[in-house]
């Protein structure tokens, strides 16, 4: 089963309707059976919700004929790369090693992907099928949170992580999902871990889906969020902990120079970051709701907004 999202699809030209913001990575998701017991996540297996979801968005299935036609017929120049999502499960490894076979050499475009590998030896099998880019999820911020969402263990998916990004630097990526429990001193904590050990990083926003187990837990706070965004843009741009003031595990207070101001007013800290030419549209949110991570430059009254959502004053 392969599968396109809403927006990837709409992009292509395979369907015929409009997104108001395109996707400048083409979103396929591959596999019909996950075995992981994600609490939040809709592909779970302890998950009732319809499997044509990942998060908010839908995902229509093509074959993969119909998906090389559309990107050999293609005439936008959005599109800059592939992001391969694998369910955890053997037939699906096997179904995505078959489909970047099948694409690669006609397809000029770099590959990412996103899947539950454990193996040394999975990573340099994916490396050499043609993939440039490999996401291992983290998820939570805390071994608890971890523990009892992912149901693994947390120092060996760190250490993994890490452990491959030293062997393949610049190509292992994860991400963070802001709002299943955790402190803002354990993303610091954890960020600044994952960033020293040269892994690409991710921030999502919790996002609810109905029939999954956390269905009920609702989405961050937006202050919350903002002054998370703030903090990690920050590490990225060498700041450190006396930058910070915690209180309770909580932000309480940002030092802010002239430099982060500007960056504050251009709204560069809110924008999407983790793998190059990656926006993610409505991932998080539904278009006219809060936005948490904006998808493309934030215009004038949006940096205005973002800047009152972050309250921190002056």
């Amino acid at each position: 089963m392969i599968r396109l999202s809403l927006g990837t699809a709409i992009e292509l030209g395979l369907l015929n309707k409009k997104s108001d913001i395109p996707p400048t990575t083409a979103y396929i998701m591959i596999g019909n059976k996950c075995s992981n017991k994600c609490a939040f996540c809709s592909q779970s297996t302890e998950s009732s919700t319809r499997k044509d979801k990942l998060s908010r968005v839908i995902w229509p299935e093509y074959s993969k004929e119909e998906i090389l036609s559309a990107f050999e017929n293609y005439k936008g120049n959005n599109i800059k790369r592939m992001c391969i999502q694998s369910m955890a499960s053997e037939d699906a490894h096997e179904t995505v090693a078959e489909f970047i076979e099948y694409m690669k050499d006609k397809i000029n475009m770099p590959i990412s992907l996103s899947a539950k590998l454990e193996k040394k030896e999975d990573i340099e099998k994916f490396f050499s099928y043609g993939v440039d880019k490999i996401g291992i999820a983290i998820d939570a911020a805390n071994k608890t949170l971890y523990e009892t969402i992912k149901g693994n263990n947390y120092e060996e998916k760190l250490e993994f992580i890490t452990n491959m990004a030293k062997e393949y630097e610049g190509k292992i990526s994860t991400h963070i999902i802001v709002g299943l429990g955790e402190t803002h001193k354990d993303i610091y904590d954890l960020y600044t871990y994952l960033k020293l050990n040269n892994v690409t990083i991710s921030l999502f926003a919790f996002t609810p889906v109905k029939g999954t187990k956390m269905e009920k837990i609702n989405q961050p706070d937006i202050e919350s969020y903002r002054r998370v965004q703030l903090m990690t843009h920050m590490i990225n741009n060498g700041y450190e902990k006396e930058s910070f003031t915690f209180k309770n595990g909580y932000i309480d207070d940002i030092k802010i120079d002239d430099k982060i101001k500007e960056d504050i007013e251009n709204g560069y800290p809110f924008e999407i970051r983790g793998c190059k030419n990656c926006n993610r549209p409505y991932y998080n949110e539904r278009p006219g709701s809060t936005i948490y991570n904006y998808s493309r430059a934030l215009n004038e009254d949006e940096k205005l907004l973002a800047i009152k959502e972050i309250n921190l004053g002056g």
